[in-house]
């Protein structure tokens, strides 16, 4: 049963040595690799401005959410997750979310999860993000995962301590109910997290062992720092939103990390290609 998963597959040609990590480092909490990077505003600034000319409004987090899809459409190693110490490959782009009810520090929070294909357009992505965003935002919206919390949370504590270590167990196993697959925030290819709203520049998240999120994104609100003027090279003042990675080192290499952190880059800071639909989503090892 442990090569069999609803939403995933089992990859058989991984090399020994990758095959062996999952054993070696058992939990995610033990595989984790941290990164960050600056990424210049300007050209997002423009790109924003020229849309709002247009009369679409597109803000960082649009981006910031398409340009991640667009990433693990064209390097789908990212997209993998380590289960009973085996490699499995999502089937889709799963992306979680936690959303703040409001901004009020005693206000509710719920987590939205949405899948998708990769060929998605920054205009689909911020379709499908919209729309959750702003229904899980009312104060008494709630929502499949809040009700499955709330019924967790409604036992005894030792009795939420059994069930919990029970799905674990048949998560382990393969043996997880596809429904609560679906439901759970915590399997999916990524969490991001969006700080602007919050006023503060960035986190690093750690990943969680439950479930198969192997990477965890943080974006926070824009800064004042030196950057490099793109025409002159001179170093000018400017403005920077920090991107903050926290990765399962497991899943892949560093070679094939540090290319795909750098195409990352390459994307937000050309938000334009994001318009045209990705033609071909590349494919995983079998």
């Amino acid at each position: 049963m442990l090569k069999h998963r609803k939403h995933a597959r089992y990859l058989k040609t991984l090399s020994p040595y990758d095959r062996i990590l999952g054993h070696v480092m058992v939990r995610r909490s033990d595989a984790q690799v941290f990164y960050s990077d600056d990424i210049d505003c300007t050209p997002l600034d423009a790109y924003i401005q020229k849309k709002k000319e247009e009369g679409v409004d597109i803000s960082y987090l649009d981006i910031f959410a398409a340009a991640t899809v667009r990433l693990y459409a064209k390097r789908p190693a990212l997209n993998r997750f380590i289960m009973g110490g085996r490699v499995f490959a999502n089937d889709r782009i799963y992306m979680s979310m936690a959303v703040k009810k409001s901004l009020r520090e005693h206000s509710g929070s719920t987590t939205i999860k949405i899948p998708f294909t990769g060929h998605e357009t920054i205009f689909e992505v911020k379709e499908k993000f919209d729309a959750l965003i702003h229904d899980n935002k009312e104060a008494e919206t709630v929502n499949s995962v809040d009700k499955t919390a709330k019924l967790l949370t409604s036992v005894p504590n030792w009795l939420m301590r059994l069930a919990t270590n029970v799905i674990r167990v048949l998560d382990r196993w393969s043996l997880l109910p596809a429904k609560l697959v679906e439901l759970s925030p915590f399997h999916c290819s990524v969490f991001i997290t969006y700080l602007k709203s919050l006023g503060i520049p960035g986190i690093y998240h750690h990943i969680y062992d439950l479930g198969t999120t192997s990477q965890f994104v943080a974006v926070g609100k824009e800064q004042k720092k030196p950057v490099i003027d793109r025409v002159t090279g001179q170093v000018v003042p400017g403005k920077v939103l920090t991107v903050m990675i926290v990765a399962d080192e497991r899943v892949c290499d560093g070679l094939y990390y540090a290319r795909s952190f750098r195409l990352f880059r390459k994307i937000i800071e050309d938000p334009a290609q994001l318009e045209i639909p990705l033609e071909t989503v590349e494919q995983d090892i079998d």
